[in-house]
Order: C-alpha cells, then structure tokens, then sequence
C-alpha cells in the first residue's frame, strides 16, 4: 500500500518535470536559431572555433605595413621559431611563438598605450604561426594586432630591412 502511495505522489512530479525540460529544450533551440552568431548544435569543435576567430584577425598587405614601419608606429612580431629569427628577422622584429604571448603582453600593452600597433608574420603563405600568435595576443588584451601573410618571403624579396641575432 505504500508503495502504491509513494509511485502515485511520484509520477505527477515526474511528468511535471520531463514537460518542463522538453519545453526548456524548445525554447533554447529556437533561441538558438534566432541568434546572429549561433552555436552550432551538431559536430561542435573548439579547433573550429578557434580557426573561425583567427579567420576574423585582420591582414595588412606589405606596402601598408612597410608605410607603418617607414613611421616607426609598428612592432612587427616574427612568430617563427627562435633559429630561424635569429638567422634573419625584419629589421626592429621580436621573436614570440604563439604560446609565448603570454609573457610579452604586459609590455606590449604599454606600446599599445603609446599608439603603436602589431603586425604578426612567418614564413609560407600556409603558415599558421602568424595567426595563432595574432589571436593569443588578441586573447591577452592586445587589440591591434594584424597578420603579414606570407610576410618573412615577401618582406624579403622586396630588399626591406632585415637583421640577424636575437635583436
């Protein structure tokens, strides 16, 4: 008997709460759909994600970020790794690897209040260094940030400063 008692108390409950969270479900994938950027419900991938926002980084092309530096307002950053920076670098670069950024951003964010900007580059028009480095700047409170594509070759070919060493 009161067991009987027990099922008959839990089931209205039951019930009650299963058509709350259908009707919660409802209203989050319509909420969902409506939204200007939404949040995909199937195939959901942090890598994705973040290559979506890298995509939205900014480029510079050569001629502009040549008219930067001719201006000095410019701190260019050589995401390459430390052997290649040091065998050559635009001239005035600094050397930061992606998971370096971290590290430097105190520092640039005192550039950054002196109205300088950033323009990230490595070598190859594939290169994903220059973007992944750009981002972790981005994430780290530096907002102006841009990306040479392709930049250590083009630089290069057009007889732009360069240096060696680690400055």
């Amino acid at each position: 008997m009161i067991s009987n008692n027990v099922s008959s108390k839990l089931y209205p409950a039951f019930r009650e709460g299963l058509i709350i969270l259908i009707v919660a479900l409802f209203i989050a994938v319509i909420s969902n759909l409506l939204r200007f950027n939404n949040i995909p419900l199937f195939g959901f991938s942090s890598a994705a994600l973040i290559k979506e926002q890298q995509a939205k980084i900014p480029s510079i092309t050569l001629s502009e970020a040549y008219d930067l530096y001719l201006k000095n307002k410019v701190i260019f950053i050589d995401a390459r790794d430390p052997f290649s920076f040091e065998e050559s670098h635009i001239a005035g670069a600094i050397n930061i690897y992606p998971d370096e950024a971290s590290f430097h951003a105190a520092r640039l964010k005192i550039k950054v209040d002196q109205g300088f900007s950033f323009i990230t580059y490595c070598d190859g028009q594939q290169c994903p260094l220059s973007k992944e480095t750009a981002y972790a700047l981005i994430l780290r409170g530096i907002p102006t940030v841009k990306i040479l594509v392709n930049g250590w070759s083009i630089w290069l070919k057009s007889g732009y400063p360069v240096s060696k060493g680690k400055k």
